[in-house]
């Protein structure tokens, strides 16, 4: 094999990442939906001059990125850069099965390399959390997704090459990679009403909610709503990876009350006054109160110190203690 040849075959496929579009016929492309909200893998098998078009979701509020994981046959491992993989911007007419003729502009090249398993991790967003490692080849371009899609090609990258190499078949598995986050969707109501003034902390750090959401890390968090006249609400919530958690808070007013329970026969007052609803949580004044009840023969008398934004429950039972000496 002509290895100077080769070389400078492979360096003409990297020269033309940077002259523009060009145009290319492909054997057949095979297309492959991204999820943008579950991490599932999908295989393809894909021959040597043949693409593979990812096709995004449509949201990719989630997406870093996909994995990409090439199963290498040992006869071109064995011909060290003897095939190119290539990404495209750019590509007309949108990829399809049925369509092999394309141009598009070539934005990274790279012989396979000589292993049996290569793993290339494709960066959709500037902020992400993928890392280039002895195992794992991160792409140093992230492609242009506007048009829906990405597209990746395998080609012959050498001459000279027995047959049996250009005829081997490669497994493609892809699997997007998701931000270890979610979205919290929260609404807060009172008396059945939506309240949209309110002090909003996650964890004890205020925050700042866009039209009623946030994306928080996945996990538990401390949530807690605080609103003038109602009293402060937490509440504990799991927010899951790459999925929206609902969260609706109903505030209650700072005003006392008092929920009497007792037994039918009872007689209850407050103030002097009978004490009609029984077992309902009643709104009471602040200050201190008097709570009579009568049962049987029996009289039971109680002070109540009532505060702002307390509930307050008071109890009538009646038990039958027996005690053998």
């Amino acid at each position: 094999m002509n290895k100077v040849f080769a070389g400078a075959f492979i360096f003409s496929l990297f020269c033309s990442a940077f002259s523009g579009a060009e145009g290319f016929r492909v054997r057949t492309v095979h297309p492959i939906e991204l999820s943008g909200n579950v991490i599932e893998e999908k295989t393809v098998s894909v021959g040597i001059n043949d693409a593979v078009a990812i096709l995004m979701p449509e949201d990719t509020s989630y997406l870093e990125g996909f994995d990409l994981k090439v199963q290498i046959p040992a006869i071109v491992a064995d011909w060290r850069d003897s095939v190119a993989f290539s990404v495209y911007d750019g590509i007309k007419p949108r990829p399809s099965s049925s369509q092999i003729d394309y141009s598009g502009t070539r934005v990274f090249v790279v012989p396979l390399p000589p292993k049996l398993n290569w793993i290339v991790q494709v960066p959709l967003k500037a902020q992400n959390s993928m890392k280039d490692s002895n195992y794992v080849t991160k792409l140093i371009v992230i492609p242009d997704v506007s048009g829906g899609y990405t597209f990746l090609r395998f080609q012959p990258a050498m001459k000279g090459v027995p047959d049996e190499t250009y005829e081997a078949v490669l497994q493609v598995t892809v699997k997007p990679v998701l931000m270890n986050k979610g979205t919290l969707a929260l609404s807060v109501q009172a008396a059945g009403k939506t309240v949209s003034q309110y002090d909003f902390f996650v964890d004890d750090k205020p925050c700042v909610l866009k039209n009623g959401k946030i994306l928080l890390d996945s996990g538990k968090h401390s949530i807690s709503v605080q609103a003038e006249d109602f009293r402060n609400e937490v509440r504990s919530v799991y927010v899951e990876q790459a999925k929206t958690t609902a969260l609706a808070i109903s505030l209650k007013s700072l005003a006392p009350t008092l929920t009497v329970t007792a037994p039918e026969n009872a007689q209850v007052f407050l103030d002097g006054q009978k004490f009609v609803s029984l077992g309902k949580e009643v709104v009471v004044t602040e200050g201190d109160h008097i709570l009579k009840c009568l049962i049987g023969g029996y009289e039971m008398v109680r002070s109540l110190s009532v505060e702002k934004g307390k509930s307050y429950i008071a109890n009538l039972t009646v038990d039958l203690e027996i005690s053998e000496e």
